[in-house]
């Protein structure tokens, strides 16, 4: 017997074997290939996700190394260490130029085959690179700093002036490290923003945030820096409207200015003239001087009669605008011509007393500190002072105190310099210069007391009272916030603003002067019916520049409110009266469309607070709520999420800004990500 089959022969059941027909392959080989492909396949990816995630590590390593080389820097340059502080920032430059390097080399290169993260590698690229640009900035001032025989500290003010030999060559660097913060804003402007990697377009986002605000920042120091000795008189004397503003009866800048001086500076040196009641000033015909702008016209003008056209000069709560005015009122008052103005409030005097420590009170018997100051000038010194005279002029007599003996220090050091920093960054010192230099510098930092503060985020909100009762009661007044935002899908939000102001004046025990109420020959027709301790506020309530209002509730019922705009801004305003020992509630509902950025994966919200100043500080509560379907991912430092709301609870200082990163689930995430990437165009 053959031990084969012949071609073409057929093979009984059963006995093991059997031919195929011409042209057809056996299933079993072929599903084994296919098997074989499927698990190359696999190993393959996950050795290229392997690799991937390494590489992406060591970028990520790099990044956060030299954010933590950059902050150490930074805390090095403020403490005085200007030469640690190059050293740091430099360690930064080279670790953002590793990470460069890391972001271009092979492995990351292969994420741009794939579909939904190709850009990834663009965005890295773009983010250490923009990094770099930035520690070079960074080292150039802090070099510049270390080049100062006493770093930061020879800016101090010493002997009655400051110092005007060592501003041109920081100016020189600050102006070089402006330009490479613009090349770094650009570079990341550059950068794709979607088809990346999870975390990637979140980071983006927050270096693009950073990066921005860092710039704008070097870009008004070095404007600040240019036109400082000018300022300073450095080439000529220049005179400066030095007004002292009382928070106990409050104004849209801050306070009532209710005594002045001119401010000369000469090479550096200052010289105030003795302090006058505001109202001693003539006030100009009607038409003399133009407005300086429609909405100081429209919305303020009805304020200010002859009789109180100063005291209701600063009642628009933007600096640039009523600055315009006090030059322009008093040239036509006096024939001079100033060159800017100053207002100062007690908060500002007291952070100067913390430097230079307590002073008698020329001609009372009186000991003025850091720790009364406040309570003083805005309320004790009206009971103590029985001449009107003396007493519209107190604050700005302890002011000239302050300012001269802070000035006047035989040595001052870095402390006292930070010191006077920090008191005009929280709005107690504004500043506005006819100098454009000067002024686009300031317009950059919280000094220029503009109605919206430089760099804010996109929703916008502020609470601004001026006292219409002609008394000093603000100082007993306590103010609460509750501001509630729920965001949707489709980025816009409703906002809802709850305020509270509850009066705890007394009725009895204070001047006229102090609780009220005003003469009759003095008050109009309104202020005429208030009792003692009774308070009469004029409230806005600023919602941003798309905000569109709703309704307006006191105590709970709705009432009738006025809607405006400043500056672009939008607001509803009520004015009412509270008298002593009550409460009344002023509640403002809006919707505010494409209010934040992302999209059905994931978005950001950020919103500014701009606080107005007040004698005691307002107990402020915000609570946001994420689009439906998404839970928040990140919060700001001064925030907590509270049952899937982020909230914030304080007592902040004159601008709160805050945060919140939410997304839906992973899966879900995935999912439209995966949809958005197919559904759009190529072309």
């Amino acid at each position: 017997m053959r031990s084969s089959t012949q071609r073409g022969e057929t093979v009984a059941p059963g006995t093991g074997t059997h031919s195929a027909p011409p042209g057809s392959t056996s299933r079993r080989p072929r599903h084994r290939v296919w098997l074989r492909g499927f698990l190359a396949l696999i190993a393959a990816i996950g050795v290229l996700a392997l690799v991937l995630l390494i590489q992406v590590g060591r970028v990520r390593d790099d990044l956060e190394q030299a954010r933590s080389a950059m902050e150490r820097g930074r805390d090095q340059l403020l403490a005085g260490d200007a030469s640690g502080a190059t050293g740091s920032f430099e360690q930064g430059r080279d670790l953002f130029s590793s990470a460069a390097a890391r972001s271009r080399s092979w492995p990351l290169g292969g994420v741009a085959w794939i579909p939904v993260a190709g850009r990834t590698p663009d965005v890295l690229t773009a983010i250490a690179e923009a990094g770099e640009k930035t520690a070079e900035a960074a080292t150039l001032l802090s070099g510049a700093v270390a080049d100062l025989p006493g770093g930061l500290a020879s800016l101090a003010p010493t002997r009655g002036a400051l110092p005007l030999d060592p501003i041109p060559h920081l100016a020189e660097a600050a102006g070089a490290a402006d330009g490479l913060m613009s090349d770094a804003v650009s570079r990341i402007d550059e950068a794709p923003d979607s088809l990346l990697i999870g975390p990637v377009a979140p980071a983006r986002r927050a270096a693009e945030d950073e990066l921005r605000d860092l710039s704008r920042d070097i870009h008004a120091a070095s404007s600040l820096l240019r036109g400082l000795p000018g300022f300073l008189g450095a080439d000529h004397p220049r005179r400066y409207f030095f007004g002292a503003q009382n928070t106990a009866e409050l104004r849209g800048t801050g306070g009532l200015v209710g005594a002045y001086s001119i401010l000369t500076i000469d090479e550096g040196r200052f010289h105030f003239r003795p302090f006058l009641p505001i109202n001693v000033l003539p006030a100009p015909r009607p038409g003399e001087v133009p407005p300086p702008n429609d909405d100081y016209a429209a919305n303020y003008d009805e304020f200010r009669g002859r009789e109180r056209f100063w005291s209701a000069i600063n009642v628009m709560p933007d600096l640039p605008s009523v600055a315009h005015v006090i030059l322009d009122s008093y040239e036509a008052g006096t024939g001079e011509r100033l060159d800017g103005v100053i207002l100062v409030d007690p908060f500002a005097l007291a952070s100067l007393l913390q430097a230079t420590g307590p002073f008698e009170l020329p001609g009372h018997d009186v000991r003025i500190d850091a720790g009364n100051v406040v309570a003083f000038t805005t309320n004790e010194a009206y009971s103590l002072l029985t001449d009107p005279t003396a007493r519209k002029r107190i604050l700005g007599d302890v002011a000239r105190a302050a300012f001269g003996r802070f000035i006047a220090q035989p040595s001052a050091d870095l402390e006292d310099l930070t010191t006077l920093l920090e008191t005009a960054a929280d709005r107690h010192i504004q500043v506005y210069s006819d100098d454009p230099v000067v002024q686009e510098g300031l317009l950059g930092t919280p000094v220029a007391g503009t109605l919206v503060p430089a760099g804010a985020d996109d929703d916008f909100m502020s609470v601004v009272v001026n006292s219409a009762a002609g008394s000093k009661v603000d100082y007993y007044e306590q103010r609460t916030i509750r501001h509630s935002v729920s965001l949707h899908t489709d980025g816009s939000a409703s906002e809802t603003t709850y305020l509270v102001l509850r009066n705890h004046a007394p009725t009895s025990g204070q001047p006229p002067y102090v609780i009220g109420p005003l003469h009759p020959k003095h008050a109009g027709p309104i202020l005429k019916t208030l009792e003692a301790g009774e308070s009469v506020a004029l409230v806005n309530i600023y919602c941003g520049t798309d905000c569109i209002p709703g309704e307006a509730r006191m105590d709970g019922a709705p009432v009738e409110a006025g809607t405006r705009t400043d500056l672009g801004v939008r607001y509803v305003q009520h004015y009412f009266a509270i008298p002593s020992g009550e409460r009344r509630a002023f509640q403002v509902s809006w919707d505010t469309p494409d209010v934040w950025d992302g999209n059905s994966s994931g978005g950001v919200y950020r919103m500014t607070l701009a606080n107005q100043v007040t004698v005691r500080p307002a107990e402020v509560t915000i609570r946001i709520d994420p689009p439906v379907d998404m839970h928040i991912v990140s919060v700001s430092d001064s925030m907590r999420v509270v049952d899937g709301s982020a909230v914030y609870e304080g007592a902040p200082g004159s601008r709160l800004d805050l945060e919140v990163a939410f997304a839906p689930s992973i899966p879900v995430r995935f999912w439209r990500n995966v949809t958005r990437f197919l559904s759009t165009p190529v072309f």
